[in-house]
This record gives structure tokens, sequence and C-alpha cells, in this order.
């Protein structure tokens, strides 16, 4: 990259090379993040739902699945997966009468602490040697990215 902290705005293409490590990272991480996620008895797909409910409890499938970036028939499949073995529990929903609300059970806020607790024994165990300061500035540089992006309700070609 040139912009080297001078202020300059990244080109197309130093942008292009980011998201490229962007996914390389991803990738990378997803099979460790598996590998956690199995460990403490949730999958990623389950972690993934348990950390939107743990930030929007009361959701239905839709909903979530918006949130997420996926099919509605993904977050149902998974979710009663996790209500067979007592992680959520559907309710009725005032405002729909066949979109049940979905709600974290104490045993899942449980599970789902203990997950991110070991979470981060490994990742801290993994990546000793990142500097604070420069895992913070990563953390806003994608996050800004993030926020010039059109979000999953107003994705291009769909109308709000």
């Amino acid at each position: 990259m040139t912009g080297g902290g001078n202020g300059v705005e990244a080109t197309g293409a130093e942008l292009h090379d980011l998201f490229r490590e962007v996914f390389a990272l991803q990738a990378a991480l997803a099979g460790i993040m598996d590998a956690v996620h199995a460990e403490t008895g949730l999958s990623t797909s389950k972690h993934r739902i348990v950390r939107a409910l743990d930030r929007e409890e009361g959701a239905t499938a839709p909903r979530l699945a918006t949130l997420m970036g996926v099919s509605r028939q993904f977050v149902q499949t998974v979710c009663n997966a996790m209500g067979e073995e007592g992680l959520v529990v559907f309710r009725n929903n005032p405002q729909h009468r066949r979109s049940k609300l979905i709600f974290l059970t104490d045993r899942g806020k449980r599970t789902f602490r203990e997950s991110r607790r070991r979470e981060n024994e490994v990742i801290a165990r993994s990546m000793p040697r990142i500097e604070a300061e420069k895992a913070l500035t990563a953390g806003r540089v994608r996050a800004a990215i993030r926020g010039r992006l059109p979000s999953p309700d107003r994705r291009p070609g769909k109308s709000v």
C-alpha cells in the first residue's frame, strides 16, 4: 500500500488487496473457530445464532437471517436443533401468528459465555505477539469499511 498513514485515501487496488487479506484471514480463522466451537459443544452455526440472540433476544428466524446474511431456513433448522438441546425456546409472537420469537435459555446463555471464554483463551495463546494498538487499529479500519457498505437490509437491488 502506498498511503503509509499520511492521510491519503486508499486506492481501489489497495483496498482490493486488503479485502483479499481479509478473505484469506477469514478462511484460516474459520477452521480454528470450528475446532474451538466444537470443544464447547456449539457448532459454528449454532455459535453464530447464539451470538446474534445474545445481542437481539426475542428475534424471529427471518430477523436473525437478515442480521446474519443467511437464509431463514438455515436459521430455522439450526434453531430447531438448539431448541431440542435446551439452548433456545420458542414463544408466541404477538405481532405474527406463525413466526415465533426465539429466546436463549439460561443454559444457552451459560453455554455462550463458556464458549466465548474458551475462544478468548485459544486466541490469546495462538497469537501472543500481536500488539494491542495494532489489533485495535485493524478492528477500527474493518469497522470503517463495513460502515460504508450497504447493510443487509439495503443490498443493491433490494427495495426497502
